[in-house]
């Protein structure tokens, strides 16, 4: 047989475990220089400012910042600019990782996977900034206003911070469920039906979950679980278009 006529192959020759090992280090030593050199250019803009920008929504309303710990400040700080240093490098994070990958896949199926992890990275960034844009930034508004009146509002900055990642997170995480229900449906694990008679329990589940990710306050939860039930029922939704797509190829196929 001719070798252009043979059929692709994931590699030509399978690497042994020590190489794959030594692959892994070598882009792992990448993602970290590359977090590295972004908290290092952040660190030198400035951590303060940092922090008075992710800050910010609370400081307009009038709120006062306090650290109860010598190293608080400091700290929270650095937190702050390893964070973004994170979310800055993410580009160079997602394609080591994707080329660390990309050998072990058959050329048919790098460019659904690709894209796959394009929306996924999408609705992560979503549910991101529509937990802060709509959510934090809404009970932000209601406990200052809640608390007018009644006390002057003085606020831990370790605590804020914590307060935000509890909130952006797991709404980032949560803007997955879809696509997820979608990508088991297609693979036959999931079907709809089983969503549809689950609803009861995602329901009930949704508050659970959102009492455990979010901070311990009713508002928080009712904000968290209305989103999650939706999301749901999006996800059934998903679901039956992806066994519809699957049942579709595979009379096709026959």
């Amino acid at each position: 047989m001719n070798p252009a006529e043979q059929p692709l192959q994931k590699n030509d020759i399978d690497m042994p475990v020590w190489e794959h090992i030594g692959e892994l280090r070598r882009r792992l030593l990448k993602c970290i220089a590359a977090v590295g050199l972004a908290f290092g250019a952040l660190a030198f803009a400035g951590p303060d400012r940092i922090l008075n920008l992710v800050s910010a929504p609370v400081k307009t309303e009038g709120v006062q910042f306090i650290y109860l710990g010598l190293a608080d400040a400091v700290y929270v700080q650095l937190k702050a600019v390893f964070l973004c240093a994170v979310v800055l490098a993410s580009p160079v994070l997602l394609w080591q990782m994707w080329a660390f990958i990309k050998p072990a896949l058959y050329p048919e199926e790098r460019k659904p996977l690709l894209g796959i992890a394009l929306l996924s990275l999408c609705l992560f960034a979503i549910g991101v900034a529509f937990g802060y844009g709509i959510v934090f930034l809404s009970a932000i508004h209601f406990f200052i206003y809640a608390g007018a009146g009644t006390a002057l509002p003085l606020l831990a900055v370790d605590r804020y911070l914590n307060f935000l990642i509890g909130f952006v997170i797991p709404f980032g995480l949560l803007f997955e469920m879809p696509l997820i229900a979608a990508a088991l449906a297609r693979s036959g694990i999931l079907h709809a039906e089983t969503l549809r008679q689950g609803r009861r329990f995602a329901i009930l589940l949704s508050f659970i979950v959102s009492a455990l990710l979010t901070p311990p306050d009713v508002m928080s939860q009712i904000m968290m679980a209305i989103p999650s039930i939706l999301l749901f029922e999006c996800s059934i939704r998903c679901a039956a278009w992806a066994e519809r797509n699957r049942e579709q190829k595979n009379v096709v196929t026959v």
